[in-house]
């Protein structure tokens, strides 16, 4: 009986993968755009980064070599300076890529929920010229949320490194483990924790949908998402594990390629990556948006009705007319 369950819910998650699949043949045009559109922005984003990065390394690099070794040298504080700077500049580098970074995928996110829910419901009233206001004005909701869910994974990782010291401190100061097993319970530990985090996630990436595609946000989308989820939740734990172990298959293949070989293949290497992880992370949005509809089916709303007064106001003649 297990094994039907099992294989009944493996159904199921096949069915929300091609549901999702169906959005982007359903409405070519929009849904490539609002996929497309952000990839290119995050991949100049990144080129723009490494390339930066690279320099202020090779400064800082070149800087600490120049930095005498006997502290009572005369000229050792004023090298000692320049590295601080050097090291400063380029903290403040990858803080500015970090919030950067973090807002594209916050409005790629908007924009691609609105298009898969606007796609699922055969909603044709807003066009792809009307969707940068539409993002402007539904981007506090998801931030707030995407604040809480920072959080609460900061404090869940902070969990397993609570946990993951006492481990350590045996292994390595009381010589109580072998190296090699200790290792293996660090692994272990870690894949425990993803594993959950996967759980977790069923919730946290709901909420974001219900504070793009309503007026909840905060703790109280985090609420209703654990409220209206139970019905699915097994489907979609293994929709989390499938798109993690798909990201994690293809930063294993880019690690075939040798980074040696040159800066170009390198800089290519990561591009790839990068966008393969965006483009997968944004289709795992667009199968959260589909079963966000399902959870309010299965809770006996009328969906149709989500959003409805919002999505009038913003027909295309009205939208027109506020544009300059």
């Amino acid at each position: 009986m297990d094994r039907f369950t099992f294989l009944n819910v493996l159904m199921e998650v096949a069915g929300i993968l091609n549901e999702s699949r169906k959005l982007f043949l359903k409405n070519k045009k929009l849904m490539f755009s609002v996929l497309v559109f952000p990839l290119l922005l995050n991949g100049l984003v990144f080129l723009f980064n490494v390339l930066t990065i690279k320099h202020e390394i090779t400064n800082l690099i070149l800087e600490a070599s120049l930095l005498p070794i006997d502290p009572s040298a005369p000229d050792y504080i004023s090298h000692l300076m320049r590295v601080f700077a050097d090291f400063r500049q380029f903290v403040v580098s990858l803080d500015i890529f970090f919030v950067v970074s973090s807002i594209i995928n916050l409005l790629s996110v908007v924009v691609i929920v609105h298009a898969s829910a606007l796609t699922h419901k055969d909603d044709n009233i807003i066009k792809i010229k009307d969707f940068p206001l539409l993002t402007l004005q539904s981007w506090k909701g998801p931030l707030v949320t995407s604040f809480y869910i920072f959080l609460f994974s900061l404090g869940y990782w902070c969990l397993f490194f609570i946990i993951l010291y006492p481990i350590l401190l045996f292994s390595i100061k009381f010589d109580s483990l072998p190296a090699k097993s200790g290792t293996l319970w660090i692994i272990v530990l870690w894949i425990m924790f993803v594993i959950f985090e996967s759980y977790l996630a069923i919730v946290w990436n709901l909420s974001m949908v219900i504070s793009i595609l309503e007026e909840t946000y905060g703790i109280q989308a985090l609420g209703k998402a654990a409220k209206i989820v139970k019905g699915i939740k097994p489907k979609l734990f293994l929709l989390n594990l499938f798109f993690g172990v798909l990201v994690f298959g293809l930063v294993q293949i880019v690690r075939l390629v040798d980074l040696r070989r040159s800066f170009a293949v390198t800089l290519t290497s990561g591009l790839v990556l990068v966008s393969l992880v965006f483009a997968v992370r944004m289709f795992q949005h667009v199968t959260y948006t589909v079963a966000y509809f399902q959870c309010n089916s299965f809770q006996g709303r009328d969906v149709e009705s989500l959003r409805d007064v919002e999505y009038s106001k913003l027909s295309s003649s009205t939208l027109m007319g506020t544009l300059p």
